[in-house]
């Protein structure tokens, strides 16, 4: 049994480079920045503004022809120079989706300048207004504000494959915010939100910018001033209750930090999105986000105790910090999910575990993915279910396998390889065109893992399924961090890609997959698209009465007049699929403005009203105008 020990990973060692590499000083930041403000300003500096991620992190074609990683993040799975080489995965993208490296594809805005930026629509007043607006928060508060061309931008869009399309390619004027506001406590967002009140600007909560649900983009129409307020200056831990293992934390600390700091403390929240690096706790409260890690601690949901959110009829928190109320509905619980439309969430309460003092990897092979929803199910069912269990399909297993780097002992893996393939192909009966795998994780005492990983591997042989081993399972949860850099290397080659998840039955769920992949393809040919699109599904989280289920898609665009077009074509068909089948709109991303247009058919119209009337009470001028959820105007809400 492969197990880490309670002292530092590798993995968390390469975070706590991560952090101090963040949180050091830079030369050009502003005068009298605090920590916590030096954070957000690394962070901007250090990501790429019309992609996913790190400057110093992409995919590209090297000398050789091969398709390499640059940089040095994530050593735990690239081990060393040559173990940041992807021999396989080129030989995969040319069979499987039609990749041509000669046939390129390039970004039309190369640089942010080239972007046209949407002239506001704001009335000679409105600009009055954000003049007195800005000039009160910057004189009076000594809150940073900018109104530079980089920080809008920045601030502008999430990471939807559409959005980043656009900032690429974009020839028509996109509307930005007209400022950007850095707050830096709960007492400043207080006067920040009065402020906006009293000049008539609209606000848009900002976090790390990660949402796929188009939750961040302006209206275009919209004639007062939009101001983004970033919360990443705000990420204190601001008290620790050891006694009673809840811990009170500003918003706008990023997963990684707070994990972190915990981790020093001895303690652990246990959320871990696959976006933690930089997505932020206001945004995982504000969308009703899951970690991979949900089985023992929980989704955030399970996880809040209290909040306090601002809005512009007062701050909003409940009195006490208590396991649970009967109090009527439960306001802090419906403000979860909200998405920025209700006001600004600053500070949140949660409750903590014990750092767990045992952390195992582990993978298992399936001969197809009726063998492995079968064994999830059971695993499920008799309460061995591990901190993490993944079940990928075929497709999602065979660009697992492209994704493998060299090995420094290129020779010996190869022979490894070879002899694990003959075992698995020709002794067990395996067909490499249907067999899928699971990856898995298992934390607490070293007692408690080895007894749930030999229940776990039991239930797996029951089901015609094999060990796959641990080096496996870290590198399927590490493919994770790679994904999206691998999409927009994918863009400079005429390949758009987009994921999108959804909560299933048990019953459903093969259909589900199915329908899904017949409807893309379906979308696709009627289209002339040449190449046969990408589909692969995996399902990442397990309940006793369902499962959520994830799935990747991508199409190579060469020759399409209008991509995005299609790729819209593509997600209604797919939204179909999945209410046809039982599914929800969204698990854990949210829906933004990405699929609000389905949402009274999902809750009904008076789940709708409900949220209408929400607005109403707590932001009746529409202040905070992200305009995600429903639809929601000055003149609506008035």
């Amino acid at each position: 049994m492969s197990q880490q020990p309670r002292g530092e990973s590798g993995s968390l060692a390469r975070m706590r480079s991560v952090v101090s590499h963040l949180t050091a000083t830079p030369a050009s930041a502003p005068r009298g920045s605090s920590s916590s403000s030096n954070v957000s300003y690394a962070l901007n500096s250090a990501t790429r503004w019309n992609g996913w991620g790190y400057e110093d992190t992409k995919l590209y074609v090297n000398a050789q022809g091969d398709i390499e990683i640059t940089g040095e993040r994530y050593g735990d799975v690239f081990h060393g120079a040559k173990g940041r080489t992807l021999p396989h995965l080129r030989p995969w993208a040319e069979r499987v989706i039609g990749l041509d490296v000669k046939r390129r594809s390039f970004a039309t805005n190369t640089h942010m300048e080239q972007l046209p930026v949407h002239a506001p629509r704001m009335t000679e007043q409105a600009k009055t207004q954000l003049d007195a607006f800005l000039k009160a928060m910057a004189q009076d508060v000594g809150v940073r504000v900018s109104q530079t061309l980089d920080e809008r931008v920045r601030h502008s869009h999430g990471q939807t494959c559409e959005e980043i399309f656009r900032l690429r390619h974009e020839q028509t004027p996109i509307r930005v915010p007209d400022a950007v506001v850095w707050p830096q406590s709960h007492a400043q967002v207080q006067v920040l939100v009065k402020a906006a009140v009293t000049h008539g600007v609209c606000l848009i909560p900002h976090g790390g910018g990660t949402n796929v649900s188009n939750a961040l983009t302006c209206n275009p129409d919209e004639q007062r001033a939009i101001v983004s307020i970033d919360l990443r200056d705000m990420a204190r831990v601001l008290h620790v209750d050891k006694e009673n293992m809840v811990i009170r934390v500003e918003t706008g600390i990023t997963g990684l930090e707070l994990h972190e700091r915990l981790q020093h403390m001895g303690l652990t929240l246990g959320h871990e999105p696959d976006s933690w690096e930089f997505s932020t706790l206001g945004g995982w409260v504000a969308t009703r986000a899951s970690g991979m890690k949900k089985n023992i601690y929980g989704n955030i949901e399970d996880l809040v105790i209290n909040v306090k959110m601002v809005t512009t009829n007062g701050t909003l928190e409940r009195a006490c910090n208590v396991p649970r109320v009967s109090m009527g509905p439960d306001v802090t619980q419906l403000l979860l999910g909200s998405e920025g439309i209700l006001g600004i969430f600053t500070e949140v309460t949660l409750r903590v575990r014990p750092f767990p003092s045992c952390q195992v990897y582990d993978s298992l092979v399936f001969p197809d993915m009726a063998h492995g929803i079968a064994a999830m199910h059971e695993i499920t069912r008799t309460k061995c279910v591990p901190a993490s269990i993944r079940l990928l399909d075929n497709t999602q297993f065979q660009l697992g396998q492209a994704l493998k780097p060299t090995s420094a002992c290129a020779f010996t893996q190869g022979v490894v390889d070879f002899a694990k393939k003959t075992y698995v192909t020709k002794w067990r009966g395996y067909d490499v065109s249907t067999m899928c795998a699971a990856t898995v994780l298992m934390e607490g005492t070293e007692e408690e893992v080895e007894r749930q990983q030999k229940a776990i591997q039991a239930i797996a042989k029951k089901h015609h399924g094999m060990v796959g081993g641990a080096e496996s399972g870290k590198r399927g949860y590490f493919f994770t961090y790679i994904i999206a850099y691998l999409r927009d290397f994918a863009l400079d080659y005429y390949f758009m890609s987009e994921s999108f998840e959804t909560a299933v039955p048990w019953s459903n769920i093969v259909q589900l997959m199915s329908d899904i992949k017949r409807a893309i393809h379906d979308q696709a040919a009627a289209k002339n698209v040449q190449t046969p699109p990408l589909v692969a599904c995996r399902v990442t989280q397990v309940y006793e009465t369902g499962v959520c289920v994830y799935v990747y898609y991508g199409i190579n665009y060469f020759g399409v007049k209008d991509a995005l077009s299609l790729f819209h074509a593509i997600e209604q068909a797919a939204v179909g699929a999945i209410v046809a089948n039982g599914g929800s709109l969204s698990h854990h991303h949210g829906i933004g403005k990405h699929r609000k247009p389905w949402l009274a058919s999902a809750i009904s119209q008076p789940g709708v009203r409900a949220i209408e009337g929400m607005k109403h009470a707590l932001d009746p001028t529409n202040v905070f105008a992200a305009n995600n959820i429903i639809e929601s105007t000055q003149e609506q809400t008035r």
